[in-house]
């Protein structure tokens, strides 16, 4: 199984590829990410990279034709991460969050990937009051970050099919 795992070096990235690795030690797992918070790994353990067969370090806006080839499934990390940076960068937030998640998507099937992940967020709901929420809660995405979260959730959903699943796990 080849596992190809987007935003690998970023807050959960690192955490997602170990619990990988033991899940599934004789997966071939890849990474894919632009590398802009490498730097800010801390701590004195080895570099969470250790962990994959390869390193692809490029923006998922700019994938190389040939980055699902091969891949059973794709866990999608990658984007902007957070209210106050898509509210202050709209435009790169949709580009990121949206655009190119969905393209990666329909890459990952045309080449005959058979799952992928998508890590969407919990913003999705808005507002709840203090409420609980659950996947049955209406959404109400008020922020440039949770609409493109919902709008990815949206999009993916006619690419379901008995070949390709997909999962969107709102953290």
């Amino acid at each position: 199984m080849r596992v190809l795992i987007t935003g690998n070096l970023g807050y959960v990235g690192p955490g997602v590829v170990t619990h990988l690795r033991e899940a599934i030690p004789s997966a071939t797992l890849v990474g894919l990410d632009a590398g802009f918070f490498a730097h800010c790994v801390t701590g004195p353990g080895p570099l969470p990279e250790r962990l994959l067969h390869k390193q692809i370090y490029c923006d998922v806006r700019a994938l190389d034709s040939t980055a699902c080839d091969g891949v059973d499934a794709v866990v999608h990390l990658a984007g902007i991460s957070n209210d106050p940076i898509g509210n202050a960068f709209t435009q790169v937030t949709t580009d990121v969050n949206l655009t190119a998640s969905l393209e990666l998507a329909a890459r990952a099937k045309a080449a005959g990937a058979r799952a992928f992940v998508f890590a969407s967020s919990c913003s999705v709901y808005g507002f709840s009051g203090g409420a609980t929420v659950s996947e049955q809660s209406p959404i109400n995405p008020l922020t440039a970050y949770a609409r493109s979260k919902a709008e990815v959730e949206e999009g993916l959903r006619p690419l379901a099919s008995e070949n390709f699943t997909v999962s969107c796990l709102r953290f």
